[in-house]
């Protein structure tokens, strides 16, 4: 889609949450990443997510700028813009009601503003956008600001911080993550961990982020620094831990002195503010490049993503194999794929689900109840296969006819299948009527 050799263009990874954004981008190669600055040649990198309307009139300042102008006391401010849109009640600012949806996207085309004067005007070919947890509403609301952006033709995907990790971490030399990764992040007292880890027996290797939330105390530094040391403890005992990162302003000052030496203890220790812009970079960069999950040596597999492959076994030019459907590894509000089927025999025809684990292998035989008898190979049916969710399978199926001695009937069926459903698998019958593409 894209001239990925050259440098023209950029590629964006933006990351919002309540508290602030940051903006990311390189050019189209990978080369000369940053990340957009609050203030010039310094790293401040998080932009306040919170706009500000002057009183009476309709002028609005969005990140540092509408801090700044709040202490004029002059008009109100507006914070959690995130969880507001999430929410979708109108917001009341000075007496007056607005859409959420139409703050966050006014928010997000200010900052792109500053993202274009950065870059000296340069087209923005592709946005990656991550935020904390990837939801139905929470794609729906990202669709809605991409679609308010005065950019053409442009790439735009969104995934959760959990895969922005993994996307940030394996783009670093490959001994920072030789075993697991630590991130710790800091926000006031309020501490997120990630873990990241490889199933190194699969093929390709599956990557894994787990997560989870816990909270220092808000007293001494001695006794926070205590806290955190403990953390550290419960968080690498018994792994092999190559590297961690620590972000977040929280972690600003120097209270973590004895936790901080422990986390140093033979492995490498990374500060900063922007893994997850940059992650979400990273992730824009590998989906330009068109790659499928079973062409990569690691498939990165999280809440987000389709766990299983799910294909059939047809027969091509009078041989047999295996047709995909829908790839592990793949976003499973992307993946949708329809094919055209001849039916050798019979009503029906069989969908194979492999976990990508390799465990667990089911074929599920799709019974076409009512469908018109028919002659050998006389029948032609599309199959369109999508995810509902993570777990649910929807399959549509249409009779199209063979031409104008076999019209089709236009019927539609349709199946739900549950991918962590324990059905027993479909006997290898001979009898079983195969599918040919």
């Amino acid at each position: 889609m894209f001239d990925l050799k050259s440098n023209k263009g950029v590629v964006v990874g933006y990351d919002l949450s309540d508290e602030y954004a940051q903006i990311s981008y390189c050019r189209a190669n990978g080369a000369d990443m940053g990340t957009v600055s609050t203030v010039p040649d310094k790293e401040q990198y998080a932009i306040p997510m919170c706009l500000f309307k002057r009183n009476e009139v309709n002028q609005w300042f969005a990140g540092a700028e509408a801090v700044s102008y709040s202490e004029m006391d002059e008009g109100e401010l507006v914070w959690d813009l995130w969880s507001r849109a999430i929410e979708g009640k109108p917001v009341t600012v000075a007496g007056e009601e607005f859409d959420p949806l139409s703050l966050i996207t006014l928010y997000v085309k200010r900052t792109m503003n500053v993202l274009t004067r950065t870059v000296n005007g340069e087209n923005v070919i592709a946005i990656m956008f991550t935020v904390p947890k990837l939801t139905k509403r929470a794609i729906e609301v990202l669709h809605t600001v991409a679609s308010s952006l005065e950019y053409k033709d442009i790439e735009v995907s969104y995934l959760g911080r959990e895969e922005s990790i993994y996307h940030y971490v394996i783009n670093q030399e490959r001994e920072l993550w030789k075993y697991d990764v630590m991130i710790y992040e800091c926000r006031d007292n309020e501490l997120d961990c990630y873990r990241f880890y490889e199933n190194k027996i699969t093929k390709p290797v599956v990557a894994f982020v787990d997560r989870f939330s816990m909270s220092l105390p808000a007293g001494p530094d001695e006794e926070k620094d205590k806290s955190f040391l403990s953390i550290v403890h419960d968080t690498t005992s018994g792994r092999v831990v190559t590297c961690g990162y620590l972000i977040g302003e929280g972690f600003t000052g120097r209270w973590c002195v004895e936790s901080l030496k422990e986390l140093c203890r033979n492995r490498r220790i990374f500060r900063g503010n922007n893994l997850y812009s940059r992650g979400a970079c990273y992730a824009m960069l590998d989906r330009l490049t068109g790659k499928k999950p079973e062409e990569k040596a690691t498939v990165f597999l999280g809440e987000d993503k389709l766990k299983s492959n799910i294909g059939m076994d047809v027969v091509r030019a009078g041989k047999e194999s295996y047709l995909a459907l829908l790839n592990g590894g793949e976003n499973w509000f992307d993946s949708k794929k329809s094919v055209d089927l001849i039916i050798d025999r019979g009503n029906s025809f069989t969908v194979t689900i492999t976990p990508l684990d390799g465990r667990n292998v089911r074929k599920v035989e799709i019974v076409l109840d009512g469908l018109k008898d028919h002659e050998p190979k006389t029948v032609r049916i599309r199959v369109e296969a999508l995810m509902e969710s993570e777990e649910r399978l929807r399959l549509n199926v249409t009779d199209m006819g063979f031409g104008d001695f076999f019209p089709g009937s236009d019927q539609l069926f349709t199946q739900i299948i549950s991918l962590s459903e324990a059905d027993e698998p479909v006997s290898d019958d001979p009898d079983t009527a195969k599918n040919e593409s």
